[in-house]
């Protein structure tokens, strides 16, 4: 699909008011039916509701396979972090970005931080190590943590190299 094909969407009369021009606009009185058009956001909401009906079904009728009292710790122990930490911290790193960086650079330095703390997020079981037995040297014999960082360092310098080459482009070209 493309800009070009989106062009021709008609407007919602019952949000036109409200967001002109928008053809995606809905209707806070009615969310639902003006949820129906466009069709295929459908497509992307069902799916996902029935993965979720699905794991909430297993999880509720696994008996003693699942500790649900430590589920539910790990479950809003991970939504706090998220909430408390993360998406601040990620506003913030927003913010400062808009302060200092160049517009050309910023998808770069947006880009190269994002991949570098899933990179980094991944792998922090096994950074920390938990489960291993020193009379086990095969667990973890590589110096993870060291690991991590020269990966996340080479995915923030590539990120670098890419903010400065736009960055140059865009001076150039205006």
């Amino acid at each position: 699909m493309s800009l070009a094909d989106e062009s021709d969407r008609t407007v919602d009369d019952r949000a036109a008011a409200l967001v002109p021009g928008d053809p995606y606009a809905s209707d806070p009185a009615r969310p639902a039916t003006s949820a129906r058009g466009p069709w295929w956001r459908w497509l992307f909401l069902l799916p996902g509701l029935l993965a979720v009906g699905y794991g909430g079904y297993g999880l509720l009728t696994a008996g003693e396979r699942v500790p649900l009292p430590a589920w539910a710790t790990w479950f809003v122990g991970s939504a706090l972090l998220n909430d408390l930490v993360i998406a601040p911290l990620w506003i913030a790193l927003g913010w400062l970005s808009t302060k200092i960086l160049p517009r050309p650079a910023r998808p770069a330095a947006v880009v190269g931080v994002a991949v570098a703390g899933v990179l980094s997020l991944i792998a922090l079981p096994y950074v920390l190590g938990p489960g291993a037995a020193s009379d086990n040297s095969s667990f973890l014999p590589h110096d993870i943590g060291r690991n991590v960082l020269l990966i996340d360092l080479g995915v923030l310098l590539a990120a670098a190299v890419w903010g400065t080459v736009a960055t140059v482009r865009a001076r150039r070209d205006a």
